[in-house]
């Protein structure tokens, strides 16, 4: 799901910095999250997750970096089981098919009602 969700990311640094940064989600589900970050993280540590508004934390590992600008990094956190919960959202389970979705009625066509011509 996309949406911003303010968070802020504990982890170590390639050259072994502890690292903190308050950045907000790109997307999230229930296995982690995708972030943008303006520090690099080292991809073979974990790191920690803080949802800032309910201050809720999990550790995690890195599953995706890349380097999207110089001194720009999107990275991809993977949570150690599912923790859908942690988002305060309601995802779809996971045997979910969009296609059996309910879609909205078309709304029905009115008549509109018949103008008599005027005889001259």
């Amino acid at each position: 799901m996309v949406i911003d969700i303010p968070v802020t990311v504990f982890g170590q640094s390639p050259n072994g910095k502890i690292i903190t940064e308050s950045t907000k989600t790109v997307t999230v589900n229930a296995h982690g999250a995708l972030v943008t970050l303006n520090t690099d993280i080292d991809s073979q540590k974990s790191a920690l997750l803080v949802h800032i508004k309910t201050g809720t934390e999990v550790q995690c590992r890195v599953a995706y970096r890349k380097e999207i600008r110089k001194g720009q990094f999107e990275i991809g956190f993977e949570f150690g089981s599912p923790n859908p919960k942690f988002w305060g959202i309601n995802f779809p389970p996971e045997d979910w098919n969009p296609a059996d979705r309910k879609r909205a009625d078309s709304p029905q066509k009115l008549n509109a009602p018949a103008v008599k011509g005027i005889n001259k």
